[in-house]
This record gives C-alpha cells, structure tokens and sequence, in this order.
C-alpha cells in the first residue's frame, strides 16, 4: 500500500513524531508551513520533505498517489467523505499521537480518538486510559516507543547536533524543565512556578528549560514575563524550535516537569524525575518525588529517591517492548494490513 505523512499548520512540536514515523516507514512527509519545512529538513535528513502550502488543492493527487494518510492531529469526519464523494476513494486515515501522558481526565480531550480509521498506540497504558474514558476505537495498532528506536539509530547525528547548540558545562549537573501549555485540562506549572525555578536555580547547575511551543504561541505575555528571571542567568539554555525530545533528555541527570508527556519520556533513562507541586499526582508521579513549593527546589533534588524499579514497570506499561512492526526496513504495506 502507499503512504503518505503529513504536518499541516505550525505545530512544529508534532514533527518529532511524525518525521521518526516516516522515517522508520520510508514514507514521504509533506508540511504546509515553511518554518516546519525548514526544521524538518534540518532536523530529519532521513525524510523525504516536501513543502505543499496548497495542501488543499492537492487532495485528487492525494488520492490518485496514496492509500493512508498519517498525521499527529485528529482526522475530521468530513475528509473522508470528501475523498469518498469526489474521487471515490476509501482513504485509510491514521491517527499517530504525540506522546504518552496522563492528560484527558478533566477534559475530554481523547474524545475525537474514537471517530479515527485507526489509532497508533504506544503500549497498554494507552488503551486502558481509553477505557477508563469509556472511548471506543475503531481499529488500533500497538507501536511501542518507535521515536526511541529512531533516536537510537542516529544518536551520534542528533547528540551531536545537541552539543553545537547547547553549550553545557559537563562538570555541572544539568537538570531538564520541560513545562507543558495551557491546554483544556489546565496542566501548565511554568506560570505558578517557572519564576521559582528560574531564581532558585545554583550556579553549579545546568538548566535546559524546553517548554512546549504552545506555551509561547498562545500566552506569550505570560511567557516572556516569566522568562525575564533567566535572563541574568548564564547556566539556564532556552531551548526553542528544536523538536527533537531524546538527545535533550540523553543530555539530562533530572527531570522537573508537570503533566507534560516528555516525562514518560525521560522514564527510558532511569534518572531521576521531579514533579512541581500538584492537587492532581498522576501515574507518571509514582515513578518521581513531588517538590514542596515551601522549600528551595534545588535543595530538595539533592538526594532524589531511588525509583527505578517503578519507572520500569511504568515504562513497559506505557510502552510494549519487544514491537519490531517499525523496525527500520519494515514494509509499510504490514503496516497499512492490519488496519483493514
């Protein structure tokens, strides 16, 4: 069968996971916004890229070329119909989600999952999570961690890619804050803390701050605002437009975070990880120690408690080790079978 991946709009966020995904599929990745063009080709040389603005116009060359289409955002009803109607074309329309996280309680923000033609699922924690929000799939398929893999692959390309970048003293511990948005749940810590972390934070440490793009996009008053307490400080690295997550958490001794899904990310590490206060602890906080907004942070992440043992169990509850369907050389069309 034939393939196609896409990043449409300025979500530059979701390219690492679509690009690792055509990458390990050998499919092309077409993106509709020049920035995300740009970073994809500098950031995933594996992938074909393609830049298509006029996207929209280009829906009958879609269906003459290509069976199933994959994309990081929720499909809408409405599109299949319209290949249907117009090009009689049954379009297979895969949902690939952005990481694992503890989101979608407090709002139904996995709802649209079950209107997907298929659904790409990390691991068994994903579809109890579904289960638990009572949200049928139509059809699923379970994918492990393939981002990991795909880092693992090229680790050499991407730490070193890192390192130009980000100029970190090795003699100092280098602690990873990666804040999520404001989103419907209403997760976002960098507002109520981000000040704390910022001018708490000792000389003898690293601090990689990788907020979620959106953060700036849809608050940016609020962000800059509280960005101003880094300014003074020459050991805190703003990492902005830089979507890959591994080489930035490979580079990391700690985690400091909230409800973001680079967490379970870090879980692959089996390195410490600090949650900043919450009325609302998650799975994810199980496998880390929760900071008492009372006390200095830092002092508090001195002499982290040993949790590896739950970390793992987290981990290959979140993700099904052993998955080998996107494994580098894999066929598309064993992929594209079992959705139909």
């Amino acid at each position: 069968m034939r393939a196609l991946a896409l990043n449409t709009g300025m979500d530059i966020h979701l390219l690492d996971h679509i690009a690792p995904l055509a990458a390990l599929l050998d499919i092309p990745l077409w993106t509709t916004e020049e920035p995300n063009y740009l970073l994809a080709r500098q950031f995933y040389p594996q992938v074909k890229v393609e830049y298509m603005p006029d996207l929209e116009y280009r829906l009958g060359e879609i269906a003459h070329s290509y069976d199933t289409l994959f994309e990081c955002k929720y499909w809408q009803a409405h599109l299949k119909q319209l290949f249907k109607d117009f090009y009689q074309k049954e379009m297979t329309l895969v949902f690939c989600p952005h990481g694992q996280s503890d989101k979608g309680f407090q709002f139904p923000l996995l709802a649209p999952y079950s209107i997907q033609d298929a659904v790409l699922v990390y691991g068994p924690l994903m579809l109890e999570m579904l289960n638990e929000l009572q949200i049928p799939l139509k059809q699923s398929i379970m994918v492990g961690n393939y981002r990991l893999k795909f880092y693992r692959t090229h680790q050499s390309f991407y730490d070193n890619l890192l390192k130009k970048r980000l100029p970190l003293d090795p003699k100092k511990r280098t602690i990873l804050y990666a804040p999520t948005w404001k989103d419907a749940d209403d997760t976002v810590s960098f507002f109520q803390f981000g000040k704390k972390v910022l001018a708490e934070l000792p000389q003898d440490w690293n601090l990689i701050l990788k907020v979620h793009p959106l953060l700036k996009e849809r608050t940016p008053v609020e962000y800059y605002r509280t960005l101003l307490y880094a300014e003074s400080k020459h050991n805190v690295f703003v990492l902005e437009d830089y979507p890959p997550v591994y080489p930035v958490l490979a580079a990391s001794d700690i985690y400091l975070g909230d409800f973001s899904s680079v967490g379970y990310d870090f879980l692959t590490f089996e390195k410490p990880l600090f949650f900043l206060p919450t009325d609302r602890p998650t799975r994810l906080y199980s496998c880390g120690q929760i900071l008492n907004s009372n006390e200095n942070f830092y002092t508090q992440m001195e002499n982290p408690k040993k949790l590896v043992n739950e970390q793992r169990k987290l981990r290959k509850w979140a993700y099904s080790e052993g998955v080998d369907t996107f494994s580098m050389g894999g066929k598309i069309k064993t992929v594209c079978k079992s959705f139909k």
